[in-house]
């Protein structure tokens, strides 16, 4: 079957042998000539006569150039025509009035024109891919994805619109579209191309077995064909491999081996491949491979110099000691790390330098086990020289490994890495002695009863010791996790927490104080001592808790409630034991003046007169009377003095203004200055006041009595939340009643046994000043 579709015209003259032809308005031919009859089969003249249209009723190309001609037509164009290829022109003919009277038609017969043209064709694109080529390989700097860019264009058009080139990959198992090539489309469109994930590559993808087997470029048998253009595959989403036609299969090898292979996609119309286009393939393709070799080796050695940089900046960078010594042991490198701990190796023989730092035996046994097993590592104590002479000794984890090439198991050398692990090891130790303070602790907080308890800065419970969930009542499965501080805490105890604690360490860092926890078990609240405080991490010394311990103070009030009344009744004792004796003081003191007093005094006034009688009838007795007379005026000044002392003293107006009182009647007629300062007396009850004015006004007496003392200074003031009294004087001092009354005197032990009655104490010492220094102490109201 001939041709159906017009061929594209070239521009230019034709040359070779012609047909010149005409034919009347009904399509009949008037005329037959030209050289070019014969290639077609014909004589001169023998179509004359012939109906054309009806001639050529099954040549569709030729069925319609007629009717354009005859329609009026002038046009140009080509054909394929019984194996030749005709340059057709037609021109039609008219009448002096215009109308048509035929068609005029030259077809010139260009078969070996068309094919030295595409042989010069070829040429000029076998030339300009083979410059392209060598354009990309006289680069400076080789780029890889250009290179194959111009092979698979370069190998594609010179035989098909359509190509994909396929790149064996760096293990040699697969291969890999690295660039595709269809006229026309854009660089974009070819990237998406490339991208074939969500199929399934064994449907299209080439096996490097049969792609290595190829010997030059082959055309593929259909079914291979339909493998490689499969519909998910890149070379099937390329249009023109779409179309039907053959795909011819190109390997690219260099140095023996399979590098890569373009298939190269044609249409149906296109025809078959022909044999110049194969050959022309060939010769591109065998440079091509070269050239992706050569930039396939240039490409792993810049990646092999990258990683070398990458390697050498990191053991640059790295605080391990790193060195490579040579198959010779010659140390060829060493990290900065090195010279920075003063080990001076660089240049060295490795074993040697080593020796110097480890020891000849240490290096020995290493180097005995890297020539058996190819490597040894452990810990090792390196000594290390400093500045000013002297030495330390440094802990350093040690791996030496023989170092192979990855292809070829050549020996390379050997690696040194040591790390300094000094700083590692006492930290190790000061983890070990923490985590024992740790345990401790821990066995501390466990074995506590109080109630210990962290929790965040948030409020939420992170952990309650056993102790701690005894007192409440918790029990040991409850999840603490899911509770918050108010969970523990009383509503009252809630109220204090939030109004007082929590502000207090969060202000302070700390805050002790009282308050009581809710029972989980349903009982009374309990009371506890609070000490709650901020946990702070020890670097930045943020707070990141809250911790509290809190001890059950249960017993502790029902002891101070029982003190507290224990001292009430002793108080209240205290007080109907002072009003008894003052009561009996008053009582004696009335018998005393109503009976002693009087018969003394009667006594004294009959002996005035016994004196007188005496005197006129035995003068010889009157200095013995005199003498009884004098004894019992003496006694009874005594007596009234006894009752002065037996009066109660008038508290009324303080206990200072009391004792100055006291102390005036004591020192009258004496050399002695007292001093009395109470600005800061406390209140007290009466029966404390009374016992103190008792104890101190002794103690005043006591000096008169045995000081020789010149002043004396008392002081009344508060102390411990009781009422203190210091009698201080300039005298001889205690003496022997520093430990109590003299033999024959109870003074001093009756002033202590009054003072301890009271629920106080009385000490007599030496003054700092010089002489004696009495204190006294009585507790106040509550004060146990």
């Amino acid at each position: 079957m001939e041709q159906r579709t017009w061929l594209s015209a070239e521009e230019g003259p034709d040359v070779g042998p012609q047909i010149i032809f005409g034919m009347d308005p009904t399509g009949r031919c008037t005329l037959s000539l030209g050289s070019g009859l014969a290639a077609l089969g014909f004589r001169p003249g023998e179509m004359v006569g012939t109906d054309l249209l009806e001639f050529y009723r099954d040549d569709p190309l030729g069925t319609e150039a007629l009717t354009r001609a005859l329609a009026g037509e002038a046009f140009h164009a080509e054909r394929e025509y019984i194996g030749r290829r005709l340059s057709l022109y037609f021109e039609p003919v008219f009448d002096e009035d215009g109308t048509l009277s035929g068609a005029l038609g030259v077809a010139t017969d260009v078969t070996e024109q068309r094919q030295l043209e595409r042989e010069a064709l070829a040429a000029r694109r076998r030339a300009y891919h083979l410059a392209e080529l060598s354009t990309v390989l006289t680069r400076e700097v080789l780029d890889l994805p250009a290179l194959l860019k111009v092979v698979v264009r370069a190998v594609t058009e010179v035989a098909g619109p359509a190509g994909v080139l396929w790149l064996r990959s760096a293990d040699g198992q697969r291969l890999t579209p690295a660039a595709a090539w269809e006229g026309g489309r854009a660089e974009r469109d070819i990237a998406s191309i490339l991208a074939s994930e969500g199929h399934d590559a064994a449907s299209y993808t080439p096996e490097v077995a049969a792609a290595a087997a190829l010997a030059a470029p082959t055309v593929l048998d259909p079914d291979a064909r339909a493998k490689a253009a499969a519909p998910g595959g890149p070379l099937g989403r390329l249009a023109a491999s779409r179309t039907g036609g053959a795909v011819l299969r190109v390997p690219l090898h260099s140095r023996g081996q399979l590098v890569g292979l373009v298939d190269v996609a044609r249409t149906e119309a296109a025809g078959p491949f022909r044999d110049e286009d194969i050959d022309l393939v060939a010769d591109i393709a065998g440079r091509a491979a070269l050239a992706v070799d050569n930039a396939l080796l240039l490409q792993a050695h810049r990646r092999a110099r990258e990683e070398l940089v990458k390697f050498q900046a990191l053991a640059d960078a790295s605080d391990n000691l790193i060195g490579i010594s040579d198959t010779a042991g010659s140390l060829g490198y060493l990290n900065p790390r090195v010279a920075d701990m003063g080990l001076a190796a660089d240049g060295e023989e490795a074993w040697s330098a080593l020796a110097t730092y480890i020891g000849q035996e240490h290096a020995q046994e290493i180097r005995a086990q890297l020539e058996t097993a190819g490597r040894w590592s452990g810990q090792l104590p390196l000594s290390v020289a400093h500045q000013d002479g002297g030495a330390a000794e440094r802990i350093v984890d040690l791996e030496v490994f023989r170092l192979h090439h990855p292809d070829t198991s050549a020996d390379l050398g050997t690696a040194w890495i040591a790390s300094d692990i000094t700083e590692l090891r006492a930290t190790e130790a000061a983890l070990r002695l923490a985590n024992a303070d740790l345990g401790r602790f821990k066995a501390l907080v466990e074995a506590s009863p109080d109630f210990i308890a962290i929790a965040g800065l948030d409020g939420a419970v992170q952990y309650v010791n056993p102790g701690g969930r005894a007192l409440i009542g918790l029990g040991v499965d409850v999840d603490v996790t899911t509770t918050t501080i108010a969970d523990y805490l009383t509503p009252e105890g809630l109220v204090a927490s939030l109004a007082v604690e929590q502000p207090a360490v969060v202000r302070e860092g700390h805050w002790e104080g009282e308050s009581t926890l809710r029972s989980h078990s349903g009982g009374p609240p309990i009371p506890v001592a609070i000490a709650s405080f901020l946990m702070r991490d020890s670097r930045t010394g943020e707070p990141f808790a809250l911790a509290t311990v809190q001890r059950d103070i249960t017993d502790r009030l029902a002891a101070e409630a029982a003190l507290h009344e224990l001292a009430e009744q002793r108080e209240a004792l205290l007080t109907r034991l002072v009003d008894a004796q003052d009561a009996e003081r008053v009582r004696i003191a009335a018998d005393v003046h109503d009976d002693t007093v009087q018969a003394c005094a009667a006594v004294d006034l009959r002996l005035g007169l016994l004196r007188r009688g005496i005197r006129e009838r035995a003068p010889e007795l009157l200095e013995e009377l005199e003498g009884m007379q004098a004894s019992v005026t003496g006694a009874t000044e005594r007596l009234r003095a006894l009752l002065f002392d037996l009066e109660p003293p008038d508290l009324s107006g303080g206990l200072a203004p009391a004792l100055a009182r006291a102390a005036e009647e004591v020192f009258e007629g004496a050399a002695v200055r007292f001093t009395v300062e109470g600005s800061r007396e406390p209140a007290m009850p009466e029966a404390t006041r009374a016992m103190a004015y008792r104890i101190a006004k002794e103690a005043l007496v006591n000096v008169l009595k045995h000081s020789r003392a010149a002043t004396v200074a008392v002081r009344v003031t508060g102390a411990d939340g009781g009422l203190e009294v210091t009698v201080h004087d300039d005298g001889v001092g205690p003496g022997a009643a520093v430990n109590g009354s003299t033999p024959g005197h109870r003074g001093i032990a009756g002033m202590q046994d009054r003072a301890t009655l009271a629920g106080g104490r009385c000490d007599v010492g030496e003054s700092p000043q010089g002489g004696t220094c009495v204190t006294l102490w009585l507790p106040g109201p509550g004060r146990q």
